[in-house]
């Protein structure tokens, strides 16, 4: 195998499992959607069985299906949150890098740029009174 196979199979393999981490935290992401959706009907149905029963009174029964309903938002947010933690750990591990990353790196190279022409600008004014050198030595 030569050299720039091998580094085509190793980046080929990189994109790969980056597919598939990002395949199983969707998948996981959806999974746990369904079951906060499946939870809240549920609760929704205990809820309205207790007071239908007389159990607690139907202000209750929303408070309590409202604050289920947030506690499973919440929950959903940190696991989204984990997960994306974990996404972004395994692209840095794989040596993957990010929207982020390569914003940044335009951000800066657009600093550079302005820089240069600003250096450029100084030295054009610094030497407008001189000739210019020639270059073809005569």
């Amino acid at each position: 195998m030569t050299e720039q196979s091998a580094h085509e199979a190793g980046s080929e393999s990189k994109g790969t499992a980056a597919q598939g981490i990002r395949d199983l935290i969707e998948r996981a992401f959806l999974v746990g959607m369904g079951a906060a959706a499946f939870t809240k009907d549920r609760a929704q149905e205990v809820v309205e069985e207790f007071v239908r029963r007389g159990q607690i009174s139907g202000e209750e029964g929303r408070d309590m299906v409202d604050r289920l309903a947030s506690r499973s938002r919440d929950e959903a947010r940190s696991a989204l949150k984990k997960a994306d933690s974990s996404l972004q750990g395994a692209y840095r591990d794989m040596g993957l890098i990010t929207k982020r990353d390569i914003e940044d790196m335009e951000f800066r190279l657009r600093q550079l740029e302005h820089r240069v022409q600003l250096l450029e600008a100084a030295a054009d004014s610094s030497g407008s009174g001189a000739p210019a050198a020639d270059s073809t030595g005569a």
